[in-house]
């Protein structure tokens, strides 16, 4: 069992690499994921579910990590998120518009496993990049 800093980077491998089987194993069993608070995913099966969305949304979406501090097993990983909106994001159709943003997320990660991730990501400036906030021009 690696560190909590070593299983990060492995979901990030995972995540990079398309690899659902990969990233199920580095989830905890009792995973729960939230965004901006908000309960979101409950289960390692309905997390690899929603992030094979983003793939489908998103099929070239990467994931550069900018920081990756630990303490206590809590990391912290700030990255940016970019790639072309050529799919179903959000009940949106494909844009075909790129996207960069900067996110925030904290993965509690347990007997070299995550077991809670708190996401905090740029919806907003996202959105807006992919035109589609009501009243936004090209």
């Amino acid at each position: 069992m690696g560190s909590p800093i070593d299983c990060v980077k492995r979901v990030i491998e995972c995540d990079n690499g398309r690899d659902a089987k990969g990233y199920r194993a580095v989830l905890h069993d009792d995973y729960v994921s939230y965004v901006h608070g908000k309960e979101m995913t409950v289960g390692p099966e309905a997390e690899v579910a929603a992030i094979e969305g983003w793939w489908s949304a998103a099929s070239d979406v990467h994931l550069e990590p900018l920081a990756l501090v630990e303490t206590d097993g809590l990391v912290t990983l700030r990255y940016t998120l970019t790639g072309t909106h050529d799919g179903d994001l959000f009940g949106q159709p494909a844009t075909g518009r790129k996207f960069h943003v900067e996110n925030c997320t904290l993965l509690q990660v347990v007997d070299g496993k995550v077991s809670r991730a708190y996401r905090y990501s740029d919806t907003l400036g996202l959105m807006s990049q992919l035109g589609v906030l009501p009243g936004a021009g090209d």
